[in-house]
């Protein structure tokens, strides 16, 4: 009986040391959080006009997605790039989305993103933008890209943003790309005559029929004031895919990103004016085809 009980505490034993360790308790890192990859159908509510908004009120960010510098991928916001804050000057209880970037070698985005729809769709967009005061308008060097409609590359092709508005010297810039991007896609610039009025909040109204031919129609309002309209292409022909262009929000300085020979050498010889770049965006509204410029436009 003794070397019967010997033998099982002996099988006992070599049972246990087969089984894993348990491992030590320890907090997830920014690696090992998986980005959730949610679609359209997933994010956008397609029973009523305005299918998606977010005034930032509940503190939280729900189904946006991040991308700072080169990384599309971060699984959770920086809060020294993007930060919900209290709203400036929009009264208590109003909150928006600080961005900020800081010169810094290869330091040249941070942005939220929503995901694209599959076909050319037609949207209406609404976002309200505030410009601090202490924003450093700098002549020399590029703009900065405030809000972007996004084409996904196709056939290996990268391409430039189909639409955009930005800061540009003092002004604020509407500019287009489309058609070919194997080739060499059209791309149109607008200089908007009222200048940038650090301190206040501008509301954009964008009304778009994304299309590769003659019915497509662009219709962009700032303050109630229409200030482009116009018909025709306005996506990639030739990439291979059809899909709604997805709207990204926050800061681009693209001559921060050195990417080529040229752009290092500039950053490296120049004597900076501008080295932190900071705005501020909310009250964020995507409509469909049935919306109309009140379903979307920010509140007076």
């Amino acid at each position: 009986m003794k070397y019967v009980l010997v033998i099982v505490i002996a099988l006992l034993l070599a049972t246990l040391s087969l089984l894993p360790a348990a491992a030590a308790p320890k907090s997830a890192t920014a690696a090992e959080v998986k980005v959730p990859h949610l679609t359209a159908k997933e994010v956008f509510d397609y029973r009523q006009p305005v299918i998606f908004q977010d005034d930032f009120n509940s503190r939280q960010f729900g189904n946006w997605r991040f991308s700072e510098n080169d990384n599309y991928e971060i699984p959770r916001e920086n809060p020294e790039r993007i930060k919900i804050v209290d709203a400036p000057g929009l009264g208590t209880g109003r909150h928006a989305v600080r961005f900020a970037v800081r010169r810094a070698p290869n330091s040249f985005r941070s942005e939220i993103a929503l995901p694209h729809e599959p076909g050319f769709q037609e949207r209406w967009y609404g976002e309200r933008i505030f410009v601090p005061q202490d924003w450093i308008f700098d002549p020399n060097r590029g703009v900065d890209i405030v809000m972007q409609w996004h084409a996904i590359p196709g056939n290996w092709q990268a391409t430039y943003p189909n639409l955009e508005i930005s800061i540009g010297k003092t002004n604020w810039f509407v500019r287009q790309s489309y058609g070919s991007a194997q080739t060499k896609p059209t791309r149109t610039q607008k200089i908007l005559d009222d200048p940038v009025q650090p301190s206040s909040w501008v509301s954009w109204v964008i009304h778009a029929k994304w299309s590769a031919g003659a019915d497509g129609l662009l219709q962009i309002w700032k303050d109630g004031k229409l200030v482009v309209d116009r018909k025709g292409t306005n996506v990639y022909s030739t990439i291979g895919v059809e899909y709604t262009p997805y709207l990204k929000t926050g800061i681009y300085h693209p001559e921060w990103n050195l990417k080529t020979p040229e752009k290092q050498k500039a950053f490296d010889n120049e004597n900076p004016i501008a080295i932190n770049k900071v705005i501020y965006a909310t009250d964020i509204k995507i409509g469909n085809e049935r919306a109309k410029f009140e379903d979307v436009a920010p509140k007076p």
